[in-house]
């Protein structure tokens, strides 16, 4: 009985070790098809464009926003009272200094003049009649037919005719400048405005009447605000500088109006005020432009200017659109050797030619991915199309 059970239980053993050995082998067939089809079905790289940085020694440039303005600017006034008769100028044309531009009715003014000849005709009569009185007195008090009181009060009367005619000339140099003063000229060359009055309007002295303005054309300045953090880099760029002034420079300032591409009015630094304003924190800076004999910088007119940072020196230029920003970071995505997408934290510059500085943050070496960058994924498998970083570039512009 005993030896009965024992085969039975022998033979039951080898059917379960058959049936574990038949499924363990058809699990690892499967377990190893399952793993051919995920390699199968396992998507493909995605292609993108990378470009290495492109190293060239540059000047770098700040820029900044600013107005042109007037070098100098008059307000033409009346410096006496009378009729306006004549006006000699065309509104908004350009004029010399010293061409007409008003004239008043002149003849109240040369009536006070020949006024002022008639009394100081009289003073000079009555100096002499008191000179001679005064001259036979001191005759006569030789010989004491006169007191020496006589003689005084006849010198004090001399003395006064001498001080009517002083006073008379005086009246006489006042009355031909007035005069002058109804013939109001340009006294400075420039653009002329509109006339404010009329021929036939009384003209005020002393008023607040503007007749017109002048503005001098060449030169003419350019104002803008730098940053505090702006003023003290130019500043510490010559620390042995007694003055400590960015003007002991020479600093360029290169401008464009709104309408240009290139930066082609050329000038120079010429003024930094004295304070920075305390409520925006920057520094007026003003530079002058000779050259403008066709009067294209108008006062008033924006202008984007641009001033040299520093000496030439070697940067690494990528294209701007191949930079992100991530919260306060801006970022790069990189390809490495193994074809993997990394992502780079870097520190940038401002804009040279259209491609971005980079200050820290990547070298030459480094694959930059210029075009497909939704594609890529960090960690993520890309198939690289390597390009140079300009044409990168270029080509992103001619994009829609």
């Amino acid at each position: 009985m005993n030896t009965v059970n024992y085969k039975s239980y022998s033979r039951i053993l080898v059917i379960i070790a058959c049936f574990l050995t038949l499924t363990f082998s058809t699990d690892n067939q499967v377990l190893a098809a399952d793993k051919t089809t995920a390699k199968t079905q396992q998507p493909p790289a995605m292609p993108v464009t990378v470009a290495f940085p492109e190293k060239r020694t540059i000047t770098e440039w700040n820029e900044f926003t600013g107005r042109f303005e007037a070098s100098q600017l008059v307000e033409i006034r009346s410096r006496v009272t009378g009729y306006l008769q004549e006006i000699h100028f065309t509104d908004g044309q350009y004029i010399e200094k010293g061409d007409p531009l008003f004239t008043l009715d002149p003849r109240p003014f040369e009536v006070v003049i020949e006024a002022a000849k008639a009394e100081l005709y009289r003073a000079e009569t009555q100096y002499s009649l008191a000179k001679q009185e005064l001259n036979r007195a001191k005759r006569l008090v030789a010989k004491k037919a006169i007191s020496q009181e006589q003689v005084e009060e006849r010198n004090s009367r001399a003395r006064t005719s001498q001080a009517s005619i002083a006073a008379a000339k005086a009246t006489i140099r006042s009355a031909k400048l007035d005069l002058e003063y109804s013939k109001i000229t340009a006294p400075i060359s420039g653009r002329i405005s509109n006339r404010k009055v009329d021929i036939g309007n009384l003209i005020q002295l002393g008023g607040v009447q503007t007749l017109t303005t002048i503005v001098a054309l060449n030169p003419v300045y350019f104002n803008f605000d730098v940053s505090e953090s702006g003023y003290l880099t130019y500043i510490r760029r010559n620390p042995s500088s007694e003055k400590q002034s960015v003007l002991d420079e020479n600093i360029k300032v290169e401008v464009k109006l709104l309408d240009e591409k290139d930066f082609v009015h050329k000038g120079k630094l010429n003024f930094v005020d004295t304070q920075l304003d305390q409520g925006t924190g920057t520094i007026r800076v003003r530079a002058i432009f000779a050259d403008n004999a066709n009067g294209l910088l108008l006062p008033g007119v924006f202008g984007r200017a641009r001033v040299a940072s520093g000496e030439p020196a070697p940067v690494l230029l990528i294209p701007d659109h191949a930079v992100f920003s991530d919260m306060d970071s801006k970022i790069v995505m990189t390809v490495n050797a193994e074809d993997q997408v990394v992502p780079k934290k870097v520190t940038l510059g401002p804009i040279y030619e259209g491609m971005r500085i980079v200050r820290s943050g990547i070298t030459e070496q480094d694959r930059i991915i210029t075009e497909g960058l939704l594609r890529a994924r960090p960690g993520s498998k890309v198939a690289p199309h390597e390009k140079t970083a300009e044409k990168a570039d270029k080509t992103q512009e001619k994009q829609p």
